[in-house]
């Protein structure tokens, strides 16, 4: 059975929870990271979850086509 594919706002919730689900303060310690620095990080993942876990076609970038010279 193939994967159904998943709406991005399906994608982006579990993962955002998980990042909620840290201990900042700990995970700083362990780092040896201010907690305040680490909190700022994480905002700036979150805003970026949509773009990094959109689908992308597979396989290698389609270079630009050489453009046509009509005469």
């Amino acid at each position: 059975m193939a994967n159904r594919k998943r709406s991005i706002g399906e994608k982006v919730k579990p993962v955002e929870a998980a990042l909620e689900s840290i201990n900042i303060d700990a995970a700083a310690r362990e780092s040896g990271t201010a907690s305040s620095t680490l909190r700022y990080d994480l905002e700036k993942v979150k805003e970026a979850l949509p773009d990094i876990l959109i689908n992308k076609r597979p396989g290698p970038k389609v270079k630009n086509k050489p453009q046509e010279i009509y005469l």
